[in-house]
């Protein structure tokens, strides 16, 4: 018996394989998270990182003109882990200067940031530029897959140094109106 289906038959089965692993996967993520900051609000932070990011993957595919398929897919489970480290380093960083440091919130925002507002962008940047020749010479398999973690990654980073201290001040109730900036703290960064 023959069957007719063709690519977008096999990118279905192909998608469906991975997608039924994806709740298991975000749960074990997320438990994760939980154990690691011990705080259902830093666990959200990270998580709420993932859907700002795509607006990117969004932006790229249609800016390049490539269709979403299993690769582009790919990408942005790609994606997702890398954004989830820039968020996890980030936060990590505020814990560090609020529980070792002996900094209040305030400062160990700002300190957060300033310390690792370089190591993100260079990690984003090294990515970016090492998926080049993939974009490139890679043909049309790898081309979206290439599209979606650039372009996703260059959004998901600026939403992470921006997004995140923003979120973090809203949720510890950060004031920064009763707030002078010690140009102390810059010196220590």
């Amino acid at each position: 018996m023959y069957e007719f289906g063709g690519d977008e038959k096999q990118t279905a089965e192909n998608m469906g394989s991975v997608i039924s692993y994806l709740p298991l996967s975000g749960f074990i993520i997320v438990l994760l998270l939980i154990i690691q900051f011990n705080s259902f609000r830093k666990m959200s932070m990270v998580v709420l990182t993932i859907p700002l990011a795509l607006i990117g993957v969004v932006i790229g595919l249609l800016v390049f003109k490539e269709p979403f398929g299993f690769m582009p897919f790919l990408g942005v489970i790609s994606l997702a882990g890398i954004v989830i480290n820039n968020a996890i380093v980030l936060i990590d960083r505020m814990e560090i200067e609020q529980n070792e440091l002996k900094r209040n919130i305030q400062d160990a925002v700002i300190m957060a940031c300033l310390q690792r507002f370089r190591p993100i962008l260079l990690a984003t940047f090294t990515t970016i530029l090492g998926l080049i020749p993939l974009y490139i010479s890679g043909g049309e398999l790898w081309e979206g897959m290439a599209i979606s973690i650039m372009v996703g990654l260059l959004f998901g980073t600026v939403i992470t140094l921006v997004f995140l201290p923003s979120l973090y001040s809203m949720l510890f109730k950060v004031n920064y109106k009763e707030y002078i900036f010690d140009e102390a703290l810059l010196k220590d960064a």
